[in-house]
């Protein structure tokens, strides 16, 4: 296992916004402003819409119980369960939001709904939102620009979910992922910079930032298809290979780790469900589920159409997770 270091660094639902923005003509002006499916804050940064300043407690209530009965259902199957919850961008960098716009005091409680909930259903589930703040002051955690957290910020969570996970696991007899030291990189602009009017994607150039390699032959791709790890990571794509966040785990808990990843408009629901009747989890069927969850999508059930069409209703949800364990 090696001993990371941080260095200090810089200073409606999705689909609608998404289908609005592709249908709105650029103009300029305030109409504009309604159109987009960005906000434009302080010191340039970007925050996606549907990552908003409220929170809908009710929806959130309803979709809790959901995520805690399919935990339930996985750890009764004898495999343990642990959760990624991934905090708000915009709770999180609330001081680069625009002067109009303030954090309500319902989304200051979203997270910490979730973390007891979930803690309850006998998930592991680090405190990654307390992590994040106190690391915030010296560490950039979210790309300016970009929907996603930086490397830094998943190094820092691998990390955090490593300590919560790895007592309750026996030693491995195989080791887990060396990486290197950390490398300076260009990030190319972020992915809310194409719904800005052509007029102000200019303003955005790459920016840096630092992330390990993995000191493997293999390289990524080996990661994945590895088939003998008892932890299996389940996730969307802040847990792609590019942000490190899987090889940083596998190095802090000294064994492999599977990676089985889907772009976030998958959902959680259908990415585990998926996982679940994979070849990789029928060969090898881990001790440990990490199933990803971002703070942003508490509120949006399997039903949901945010999801497209991997939606389903909650009884199919619950009944392919209990099909797809055993139980």
């Amino acid at each position: 296992m090696t001993s990371f270091r941080l260095p200090p660094g810089p200073g409606a639902t999705r689909r609608a916004l998404l289908l609005a923005a592709a249908g709105a003509a650029a103009a300029a002006g305030a109409a504009e402003a309604q159109t987009m499916p960005v906000t434009v804050g302080r010191e340039g940064w970007l925050f996606a819409q549907w990552d908003s300043v409220d929170a809908r407690i009710a929806d959130v209530q309803r979709t809790l119980p959901v995520i805690s009965q399919a935990i339930s259902i996985i750890k009764g199957a004898g495999i343990g369960v642990a959760v990624l919850l991934i905090p708000s961008k915009t709770r999180l960098y609330r001081q680069y939001l625009p002067p109009n716009l303030r954090v309500s005091a319902d989304l200051d409680r979203r997270y910490g709904l979730a973390l007891a909930e979930f803690r309850k259903a006998g998930a592991i589930v680090p405190d990654l939102d307390t992590v994040f703040r106190d690391r915030a002051k010296t560490v950039q955690m979210w790309f300016k620009s970009d929907t996603h957290w930086t490397p830094m910020a998943a190094e820092i969570a691998a990390v955090e979910m490593a300590k919560a996970v790895g007592p309750t696991m026996p030693p491995s007899s195989r080791p887990g992922t060396q990486v290197t030291p950390l490398i300076t990189r260009q990030h190319a602009r972020g992915d809310l910079v194409r719904f800005l009017p052509d007029n102000q994607r200019g303003s955005y150039d790459m920016e840096s930032y630092q992330v390990r390699d993995v000191v493997n032959a293999g390289g990524q791709n080996a990661l994945i298809a590895d088939d003998t790890a008892d932890v299996a990571l389940i996730g969307n794509s802040y847990v792609e290979p590019r942000y490190a966040f899987q090889p940083i785990l596998s190095n802090q808990l000294m064994r492999p780790v599977t990676l089985f990843w889907k772009p976030n408009n998958v959902g959680p629901y259908s990415s585990l469900v998926q996982f679940l009747n994979s070849d990789t989890f029928k060969q090898q069927r881990p001790k440990m589920i990490i199933w990803t969850h971002l703070e942003l999508d508490l509120e949006t059930t399997p039903t949901s159409g945010s999801w497209g069409q991997n939606g389903m209703s909650v009884d199919k949800f619950l009944g392919d997770v209990r099909r797809g364990v055993g139980a």
